[in-house]
């Protein structure tokens, strides 16, 4: 391997790695302005795996176990037969997700067969939460599209940057 051939491929190593830090950077981004955070954990977990002159690959992944549902969409059930599935239009207004979270609720049968978390209003009974074995999660997390497009649009001009900064 040449000198020019060792320093372009540290030149791309390096314009990978910073890119998916860029990417990763983005991502939290939207991860604080898409989901509720109730603990920082998740956006914690998304990690950057550098690139190498001998791999020249860089990754940015989570290993947290539900962003793969909340990257793609689909079914969610319920290991213990019951999930809280909010009564709010947006997931911005979700304050609680169990019961116990909830002072004074409680868990009421409806007539139709239903189940809910219910919480008492002066006069008037408030439906938080139906209970349900089966949830539709709507796809929200877009890790690999916005690496995607972080990829288009960094690469080449980082790449003539760190180029640049050989000379």
């Amino acid at each position: 391997m040449t000198l020019c051939e060792q320093n372009v491929r540290f030149v791309m190593a390096k314009t990978l790695t910073q890119t998916a830090q860029i990417a990763q950077a983005e991502i939290k981004q939207h991860i604080r302005n898409t989901f509720v955070l109730r603990k920082p954990n998740f956006e914690k977990s998304i990690k950057v795996r550098p690139a190498t002159k001998q791999t020249l690959t860089a990754s940015v992944y989570t290993m947290a176990g539900f962003a793969t549902l909340q990257q793609t969409g689909g079914k969610r059930y319920a290991k213990d037969g019951r999930l809280a599935v909010p009564q709010y239009e947006t997931l911005q207004q979700v304050k609680a997700t169990r019961k116990s979270d909830v002072p004074g609720s409680f868990i009421m049968k409806l007539k139709s067969g239903g189940i809910v978390i219910a919480q008492r209003k002066n006069t008037e009974i408030e439906i938080l939460y139906h209970i349900k074995n089966l949830a539709y999660v709507p796809k929200r997390l877009d890790m690999l599209e916005i690496g995607e497009s972080t990829a288009k649009t960094e690469i080449p001009r980082l790449f003539s940057q760190n180029l640049q900064s050989l000379k």
